[in-house]
């Protein structure tokens, strides 16, 4: 039997670090008195190494209003 299984480790790491399409479930600030909730938005992640492991820092930036259909 065959199906994927999705992503390696390391495929994953690599895809958080490009901007992808991601929805706002919770509030974030993407500019100066700008925050957004509940839409599409544009995030990139920005790795943090602490002793723990990997942290993220995110980057936020406003998707067009027709990305849900991306």
């Amino acid at each position: 039997m065959k199906w994927d299984c999705g992503p390696t480790y390391s495929e994953w790491y690599e895809a958080r670090q490009k901007w992808h399409l991601w929805f706002a479930w919770h509030p974030v600030r993407i500019g100066s008195h700008d925050c957004r909730w509940l839409e599409y938005l544009w995030r990139k992640g920005i790795p943090c190494g602490t002793s723990q492991g990997v942290m993220w820092d995110w980057l936020y930036k406003p998707a067009p209003k027709d990305a849900q259909e991306l």
